[in-house]
């Protein structure tokens, strides 16, 4: 549901922070107001456009949660913040075996958890047993392909999964033994969802998932714990860092500048067009990330309309992708032609383009033989993505192109709360025919993303091709570089020939730092650590 004024208010004031009330439909207004100082000079208040959906991020592929559990938890594996390589966290040093089907972790020692317990290899085994187990551990609540299967190739249940044995070969050494190796596998347990909690905080986080993701505090080793929570706010308390964090979800744009104007937010994500020219007038610093993300159109092939490939096509060429980006995105976005940015992976010559190009698309749905059936486009509400800002005009911009061409397009807006969107459009017995969505890449390959989409069978495309199921299999463990990169450009090929889904675009993502924050380290891959801030 939509957060309402009250339960924004009541949460900012449960963090001990004085209340803002800005005005969406007269913006204007924002600048009438009398700023306000600073609520506390040791808190560091970012204002982001969706609740974090759950504590624990290996549940969940949402991105608003895996960004807060880089502040809670560590992982055996970390990133360099300057070179993005891979650096020790947890795991002080690892081997690699010649054949790559034995890795050997040396973990740090006199490491202690929020809870007091020690970090030891078994606790680093029971998390590895815990995510190789999270299909049976959600059961019905399961959605959409989580890291462990993407990473390893399915559940510890599931006959593909490549991981045989994690075993406690010392009291700080821990032994992975697969079945074959897999490539850029420690690149991958960067991933948030891979984060070390402790065993002992789980019962009560099990025990309420009952009632769906709950947001019960796990025990890490990061700088932060988790604090007071509320539907409005997430609390962080510093553990070892200089100033605690209030997380503030203001699913509204111009809301959250008028909290960055009024001095009552020190940074807000989610920058888009409206408000850069006011933000560039103010002083305000826009920071930008690599597009590392993607924005995309889902088909639902189990809709009877969409099921035809002359439809679908007819959906590809009636979209102006390049007027999306020009009026809708910061400068830098660009159109996708293929769900990987060429950082990742470059674009072959034989990846179908689709053009804009309404009598083309009129002229499909006649093959097709069309004949004006009503289809679902859904999108979201209450909240905005890192990669989707104004999901709302984003509709607009696409469904009045398809009617153009044609189409006849019905609006079904759905809330993003607690999950609502995503288990939604995960449903395949719904009536959905089109729905926006998309992915931040929080791990730098090519695989990841075509695995977590596309792999397996899923309801959010009514889609599987057997083909494309055994090109990430073997790209998952193939050694050789230029054969990982064509079995993966195979992929990107097949997608454009069935389009389960339109790529829409490469989005510049963005944030803005108030005047009292000297640094904010930002990262395309959100691995920003807010024990790095710099207030002034």
């Amino acid at each position: 549901m939509q957060l309402s004024r009250r339960t924004l208010l009541a949460g900012l004031a449960s963090l001990g922070l004085t209340p803002f009330i800005g005005s969406v439909a007269t913006p204007s207004s924002v600048a009438q107001q009398t700023p306000t100082p600073n609520a506390s000079s040791q808190t560091f208040r970012i204002g982001v456009p969706a609740r974090a959906l759950t504590t624990d991020p290996a549940i969940t592929n949402d991105v608003e949660t895996h960004r807060l559990a880089r502040q809670v938890y560590q992982n055996l594996v970390g990133v360099d913040h300057e070179t993005g390589e891979t650096i020790p966290a947890l795991a002080a040093d690892w081997t690699i075996s010649a054949t790559g089907r034995k890795v050997v972790f040396e973990l740090e020692e006199d490491v202690t958890f929020h809870d007091d317990t020690k970090l030891t290899a078994d606790v680093v085994v029971e998390n590895f047993e815990r995510w190789g187990n999270v299909d049976e551990l959600l059961g019905d609540e399961l959605v959409g392909r989580l890291p462990f299967s993407v990473v390893f190739g399915g559940y510890a249940s599931e006959d593909t999964c490549l991981l045989e044995s994690v075993e406690a070969t010392d009291d700080h050494e821990v032994t992975l033994t697969l079945r074959e190796p897999v490539q850029n596998l420690i690149a991958a347990l960067t991933h948030p969802a891979f984060s070390i909690t402790s065993p002992e905080s789980w019962k009560e986080f099990d025990a309420a998932l009952a009632d769906g993701l709950p947001m019960v505090a796990l025990a890490g080793t990061g700088p932060y714990r988790w604090g007071e929570a509320t539907e409005a706010t997430i609390g962080l308390d510093a553990v070892e860092a200089d100033h605690d964090v209030a997380v503030l979800t203001i699913p509204d744009l111009h809301e959250r500048l008028y909290g960055l104007t009024t001095e009552q937010l020190d940074v807000f994500d989610g920058v888009s067009p409206p408000v850069l020219r006011e933000l560039v007038q103010s002083g305000y610093q826009v920071l930008q990330r690599d597009p590392l993300a993607v924005l995309y159109l889902g088909i639902n092939q189990a809709h009877p309309v969409l099921s035809n490939l002359h439809v679908r096509q007819a959906v590809a060429h009636a979209l102006y992708r390049t007027d999306l980006v020009d009026s809708l995105q910061l400068d830098g976005s660009y159109v996708a032609h293929q769900f990987n940015p060429p950082s990742l992976l470059e674009r072959s010559d034989d990846v179908v383009i689709y053009n804009a190009d309404v009598s083309r698309a009129r002229n499909l749905l006649d093959v097709a033989g069309y004949d004006g059936e009503p289809i679902e486009f859904w999108y979201p509400t209450g909240a905005e993505r890192v990669y989707m800002t104004q999901p709302q005009k984003l509709y607009a911009h696409l469904s009045g192109r398809l009617a153009a061409a044609g189409f006849n397009i019905v609006a079904k807006p759905v809330a993003w709360d607690d999950g609502h969107y995503i288990s939604q459009v995960m449903d395949e017995t719904t009536n959905r025919g089109l729905h926006l969505f998309g992915r931040n890449f929080f791990v730098r390959d090519a695989l990841y993303v075509l695995a977590e989409l596309f792999e397996q069978p899923n309801g959010e495309f009514g889609w599987v091709n057997p083909t494309v199921t055994e090109a990430l299999a073997a790209a998952r463990i193939e050694d050789d570089p230029d054969t990982r990169i064509a079995l993966l450009t195979a992929v990107e090929e097949a997608i454009s020939l069935d389009l389960p889904a339109v790529p829409l675009t490469f989005p510049i993502t963005a944030l803005a730092s108030g005047h009292d924050v000297d640094f904010y380290p930002i990262s395309p891959v959100l691995d920003e650590q807010y024990a790095r801030v710099q207030l002034t």
